[in-house]
């Protein structure tokens, strides 16, 4: 890479730092004025690399799977049993929000604010339900789905189980641990919908 191209991605991963930053500290409304006054860039610096909030926020949620190493959520998926998978991939999701809680809940808070938030919101909750109903066929597949469970509640019973807001509850209003939290969703969903075969 060359010494123009490693500035302008040092630029933009500036740009992007000071969004995380932002939403982290507060689920307020994002502008790319305030964004490129708080980095230290112009206005038309910022509109080379982001030419909307949604955009940004976008390049936000990336940051964050990155540093969260959303490839081991890949990964598990492919586990040959498919158990084992959906335990590993609780775990996993879990853990993308243990990297940054903060800024994971100020994410879904400003989505409800700032409409350009919303299909970042829609986009990962896309990814998620989409992983589920791959588990979901897997363990069909696998004759691992509890006995009277169609596919489609097994599905639901897991994307409510797995969603940000029942891991969020066990940490804020029952005060337990990152671990412990993900250790009881990964129960409850391997509970709800696997056979006891």
């Amino acid at each position: 890479m060359g010494a123009r191209a490693e500035a302008m991605a040092r630029t933009r991963q500036r740009i992007i730092d000071e969004a995380v930053h932002s939403v982290r500290a507060s689920p307020e409304p994002l502008t790319l004025a305030g964004i490129a006054a708080r980095a230290g860039v112009s206005r038309t610096t910022l509109y080379r690399h982001f030419s909307s909030v949604t955009e940004l926020l976008d390049a936000v949620a990336a940051d964050l799977l990155a540093r969260a190493r959303f490839d081991r959520l890949l990964a598990a998926l492919e586990l040959d049993d498919p158990v084992g998978a959906l335990r590993q991939v609780t775990i996993t999701g879990t853990g993308i929000w243990a990297i940054d809680t903060a800024l994971v809940r100020n994410l879904i808070l400003l989505a409800r604010a700032q409409p350009e938030a919303v299909p970042v919101i829609e986009q990962l909750e896309r990814g998620r339900i989409a992983a589920v109903e791959r588990l979901v066929a897997r363990l069909h597949q696998a004759g691992r789905l509890r006995d009277g469970l169609s596919r489609p509640r097994a599905v639901d019973l897991l994307v409510v189980i797995t969603a940000f807001a029942a891991w969020d509850e066990l940490r804020t209003s029952r005060n337990r641990s990152a671990a412990t939290a993900t250790a009881a969703i990964a129960d409850l969903a391997v509970q709800a919908v696997v056979n006891g075969r």
